[in-house]
């Protein structure tokens, strides 16, 4: 059997000459097999290697086939890939890597991140595609802080105004490697993008002009990089994302750091697990070295990016505050994707103001024991791309709790903000400090509190900290000054408050007044 070498991708013009085989008639030999071929395209190592087999018997080796890449920082580097929807991020990673990733995405919008690895010209290259949609801010941030070549993909179809400000704002950060990638060439090949001191390629994602260029000269570019970016001390890993596949709950993970062998644990900031088996192409293997990407099956990981594989104590989050007196709309949400997760979690803690909602998201698909939870804690139910079934369903309409379905991220926030005008800007009117405490009525006290800045009206809302930290948020039922009620309060003045539903009173809690605008 005759063997021969190419690398990860190669033209059909390079690859008839190794065989020394005519064009057309290599083309035509694949028509009869019912592979489609055409004169310019970019093939892929596996494509070559199954056409070769069935046509001649051939086989067909990666030059840079090694199982294991070296730790050294040039033999391997990372590429984001971020532009507006429907750019054409994922058609671009679906003509290199030959597959149809866009065409299931629902709404032809990115929910979630791809990473692809591939070898090139003696360096192995991962890709990442992340989602275009302002947000998944969050999640954009997170790969860019690690990767060494950011391309941005412009449409011809799009003005440069038209970028999104996210986008906009990450690229004008110091020390980013920018690639501007001008897409869909094929159909205005006159259209110019102007960007002062970055290096701009044309490209087409539909036929692939312009691909294996802008490939090479990123290689070239990365060599040349002086500042090349580095991963924190604590993070050797970074869930990517969750889906189901045949009742199989599949988690793809990166190993960024370090080489992870089974029976062991991943250390998140609040949680470990413990992984027994994971895969790599679907088979089983006990050790993986880094960097590669790594599947495990129906295990259920907190909502978070980085992890360790190393227990550290440094590796903590600080344990987060819940209002105990809140009244609020108590929301289970639930998720089979990880990046969509993980953005709705960035977006209720990025809310300016909020008095209304409260939220508890989980992955995986809707079950009983969810629904216990919800009947136990008096939860609405939101569920975003995910499976219920109708017996759960039905005993969910029976026992008359909320449930909403999306199929769009932007659409479930878009539900929170119309529904609770959320986001409104918070303006402190006054500051006041307890002083004394006086009883009122069975079990009640009275607030003695001394304004030190600004005013208090009655309708306020107010908010009560101890040492820093919020402990209550709500409103006052009656404002006095010497047992006389009053509608308002100033700087210097001493008064009487009884708050509502709050009675934890201690001298020195500082109380401050809200308004909302």
């Amino acid at each position: 059997m005759k063997k021969f070498y190419i690398e990860e991708f190669i033209s059909v013009k390079e690859l008839v000459k190794i065989l020394k085989i005519d064009e057309i008639e290599f083309i035509k030999l694949n028509f009869l097999k019912g592979i489609i071929l055409k004169k310019n395209e970019i093939l892929k190592f596996e494509t070559v290697e199954k056409v070769c087999k069935i046509l001649f018997n051939y086989e067909i080796i990666k030059k840079n086939n090694i199982k294991n890449i070296n730790s050294n920082l040039k033999n391997f580097f990372y590429i984001s890939i971020i532009g507006n929807v429907n750019s054409g991020k994922t058609t671009l990673m679906d003509f290199i890597f030959k597959n149809n990733i866009s065409l299931n995405e629902i709404g032809k919008i990115t929910q979630t991140v791809n990473i692809l690895e591939t070898n090139f010209y003696e360096k192995k290259i991962f890709f990442f595609d992340l989602p275009g949609h302002k947000l998944f801010c969050n999640v954009i941030e997170t790969y860019i802080n690690f990767s060494n070549i950011i391309f941005l993909i412009i449409s011809v179809d799009n003005e440069k105004d038209d970028i999104y400000e996210n986008i906009l704002n990450i690229i004008k950060k110091k020390n980013i490697n920018l690639i501007i990638c001008i897409n869909k060439i094929d159909k205005n090949k006159n259209k110019n993008f102007f960007f002062e001191n970055y290096k701009i390629c044309k490209i087409s994602s539909n036929n692939g002009y312009g691909i294996k260029k802008l490939i090479k000269e990123s290689i070239n570019y990365f060599l040349s990089l002086k500042n090349i970016n580095f991963i924190e001390d604590n993070v050797e890993g970074i869930i990517v994302n969750s889906y189901y596949e045949n009742n199989d709950f599949i988690t793809t993970i990166f190993l960024l750091k370090g080489n992870f062998k089974t029976k062991n644990y991943f250390f998140f900031k609040n949680d470990e697990i413990y992984i027994e088996k994971i895969f790599i192409n679907k088979i089983e293997i006990e050790e993986c070295f880094s960097p590669c990407i790594l599947t495990t099956k129906n295990i259920y990981f907190p909502i978070d990016f980085f992890f360790s594989i190393k227990k550290n104590n440094n590796f903590k989050i600080k344990e987060i505050y819940r209002e105990k007196y809140h009244h609020l709309n108590y929301y289970y949400i639930k998720s089979d994707n990880h990046t969509i997760s993980i953005s709705i979690i960035n977006f209720y803690n990025n809310l300016k103001t909020n008095n209304k909602i409260n939220i508890k998201v989980s992955l995986g698909n809707f079950t009983e024991k969810d629904l216990k939870y919800c009947e136990n804690f008096n939860c609405k139910i939101l569920l975003i791309s995910n499976k219920i079934s109708i017996l759960i369903k039905k005993k969910i309409i029976n026992k008359n709790i909320f449930l909403k379905e999306f199929l769009l991220l932007n659409d479930l926030i878009d539900y929170f903000i119309n529904e609770y005008n959320l986001n409104k800007n918070e303006l402190i009117t006054g500051e006041l400090i307890i002083k004394e405490i006086f009883p009122c009525g069975k079990n009640k006290k009275i607030a003695g509190c001394y304004v030190s800045n600004g005013y208090l009206r009655i309708e306020n809302t107010i908010k009560i900290y101890k040492e820093l930290k919020l402990i209550f948020q709500g409103k006052i039922n009656t404002l006095k000054i010497k047992n006389n009620s009053v509608e308002i309060v100033k700087q210097n003045e001493e008064c009487g408050l009884n708050i509502k539903n709050f009675n934890d009173i201690e001298i020195g809690l500082k109380i401050f007044s809200i308004i909302y605008v």
